[in-house]
Formats: C-alpha cells, sequence, structure tokens
C-alpha cells in the first residue's frame, strides 16, 4: 500500500521531471533561435495561376468584409456546403520518416489541408501539386534559405488570404496564421478558415491572448460560417481557457473526435478544430508516427 508520504515523493517527482521537459524544449528552442532570419515585414508565399510561387505581405485589413461584399455573388465553383472535408495536421517539419505517405493520404481526403511547422522545399511542393491544391503560406521564419511556417492549401481557390504573425516573447521566434475565405457553391455566403499556430513559450498569456485576440478582429465582421484550426498550444488550463474565451466571442463550438487520439502536453490536449454555422458529419484524429503530433480531421457540412 502507498502510503502518504510516497504519494508526496511521486507528486515532486512527477514535477521535476514536467520542469525537466519544459527546460529542454526552451533550450532547444533557444538553439533554433539563433540559426533563423526573420523578415522585417510578415512574408506571405502565394502560388499564381501559372503555378509559381509570388512572395507578397498579406495583412489582414479591417475593411476585408466591405471588399468581400463588392464581389460577392452566387458561386458557380465552390466548396460543396454539404461535405467540406477538412485535415489539421502539425507536421512538424517533415523531419519523422513517413510523412510524404501520410500527407498524401491525408490531402487525398480532404478539401483543405492546414498545416503547421511546414518547411517549404520542393518533396512539399512535389506532393501539394500533385494532389492538385492551391496553397498560401505564411511564412513565420527562413531557416537555411527555406520558408517554414503555416499553410493552407485547398482544392478551391480562396476569394481572398491574409497572414498573421506574432513574436514569441521569450524566443522572439514568430509564430502564425492564415485567414482565407472561400466561395462555397451556390450560396452567397463565404466560409472563413483560420489556420493557427499558436504562441507556445511565454512567461505569461499577454501575447498568446493578442494573437487570439487579432484572429478576433479579423473575424469579427464576418457573417458566414467560420473554422478555426492548428495547433493551439493550449497545455495549459490558462491558455485552454483563453481559446475558449476567443469560441465564446466568435459564437464558435469545439469539434469533438470520435476517436479523439490527439496528441498531449503536460495532459492536454494540443490541437483543435472549432466552428460556427457549420454541423460536425463525422471527425476522428489518427496515430502517427511521421511527426510528434497526430492529425485531425473532420467533414464538415453548412448547417443552414
Amino acid at each position: 500500500m502507498t502510503n502518504h508520504g510516497d504519494r508526496a515523493l511521486n507528486g515532486r517527482r512527477f514535477h521535476v521531471r514536467r520542469y525537466a521537459v519544459r527546460v529542454a524544449c526552451i533550450a532547444c528552442a533557444l538553439v533554433l533561435a539563433s540559426c533563423v532570419s526573420i523578415t522585417t515585414k510578415p512574408r506571405a508565399l502565394l502560388v499564381r495561376d501559372d503555378g509559381s510561387v509570388a512572395v507578397q505581405t498579406l495583412a489582414c485589413p479591417h475593411a476585408i468584409e466591405q471588399m468581400l461584399d463588392a464581389k460577392r455573388s452566387v458561386s458557380r465553383e465552390g466548396l460543396d456546403p454539404g461535405a467540406i472535408r477538412l485535415v489539421t495536421w502539425n507536421i512538424h517539419k517533415q523531419s519523422d520518416r513517413g510523412w510524404q505517405r501520410d500527407l498524401r493520404r491525408f490531402s487525398d481526403r480532404s478539401d483543405l489541408v492546414l498545416l503547421q511547422e511546414t518547411v517549404l522545399d520542393p518533396a512539399l511542393e512535389k506532393i501539394i501539386h500533385a494532389e492538385g491544391l492551391r496553397f498560401v503560406m505564411a511564412s513565420s521564419f527562413i531557416e537555411s534559405g527555406t520558408d517554414i511556417g503555416v499553410m493552407s492549401a485547398s482544392r478551391v481557390p480562396a476569394v481572398a488570404n491574409c497572414t498573421q504573425r506574432f513574436v514569441e516573447p521569450l524566443l522572439r521566434i514568430p509564430k502564425s496564421a492564415v485567414i482565407s475565405w472561400f466561395p462555397l457553391e451556390g450560396r452567397q455566403q463565404t466560409l472563413a478558415v483560420v489556420n493557427v499556430h499558436a504562441i507556445n513559450f511565454s512567461l505569461s498569456l499577454g501575447a498568446y491572448r493578442q494573437q487570439l485576440q487579432a484572429i478576433g478582429v479579423a473575424l469579427a465582421r464576418h457573417r458566414g460560417p467560420v473554422i478555426v484550426a492548428g495547433d493551439m498550444n493550449t497545455w495549459t488550463d490558462a491558455r485552454a481557457q483563453a481559446v475558449r474565451d476567443l469560441a465564446a466571442r466568435l459564437g464558435l463550438t469545439e469539434v469533438r473526435f470520435t476517436p479523439d487520439a490527439r496528441s498531449h502536453f503536460f495532459g492536454h490536449e494540443l490541437d483543435h478544430i472549432y466552428v460556427r454555422d457549420l454541423a460536425t458529419v463525422a471527425a476522428h484524429a489518427t496515430i502517427v508516427t511521421s511527426s510528434d503530433h497526430n492529425p485531425v480531421a473532420a467533414t464538415l457540412r453548412v448547417a443552414h
């Protein structure tokens, strides 16, 4: 039988191990920070119609909904409002064996592919192109001449895209988000999709909340359906609550997964999908060895 002293000792050992893991993660990130370059202005990469990649600045303007209203008409081509297939996956910089196989598998089943920790190398571009997808990428930083950041790939071109970038307070390495507005077949309204890699290392929640608030501002005037998904780094109760606060402001509900094999850190799920005016047809998380995150997928339909 374990006595109170043993339980207290085991508890202290658990907290020491947890602290050691956090210190190790911070140390590794500090080494990375010394090897990267960060552009003065946020850098976005967008596929042109001819397949070439344009480098742009795609800030999120306050008047983006007015711009969309001016373009709005019933769309003949767009995402199927009855079955929008989505996968979101932190791909761990394509550093684990088997990522190409799994990315092909998940992309083949999806209309929207949201990737975090993406390295824009030829191998990735080849898969995206072979799957018939277009992409926009928010570059968080450049390492060895290659952009690394958040990528949203889709079978249907977006009506508009913008990107956001926030610098980690502790490590000074940015985290990014891509916000896209997609046409829906046979409808005037658009679907707003946010692909976010949330700030990770910080001593307080100030910068984390600022990143979430910026997403809220970008979506404040949007009246159609919404998806907010990605690696939200919700590894504390306070971080998870900050995301729930954003969801409450935007009228979002969290998608539930069956089975729920999402990756955990400190006992918390990191990857999420939140939606508004969309019903969940199916949703699941898949265990993989090709990343330190398990991808999560959902099929959604416009609720009305």
